[in-house]
């Protein structure tokens, strides 16, 4: 049994997010970071894997109005 957290969800209407003043406000942090690239066309490298020891997102300023209703 893993040890995670419960992530909740909810949709957010388009005319909800349009209507919010000065944007949205994003946060967060990432902690142990790998990523492993490979030579890609014409030299650009291509992400091929990697991991994430934890990873915190917070979005704000969005007006959900009542939960459940």
């Amino acid at each position: 049994m893993s040890n995670t957290s419960r992530i909740e969800t909810r949709e957010i209407a388009d005319d909800d997010l349009d209507n919010v003043a000065g944007g949205l406000s994003v946060s967060g942090s990432i902690e142990g970071l790998t990523a492993k690239f490979a030579p890609g066309p014409n030299g650009v490298p291509v992400l091929t894997g990697g991991s994430v020891k934890s990873l915190s997102l917070t979005v704000s300023d969005i007006p959900l109005g009542p939960i459940g209703g």
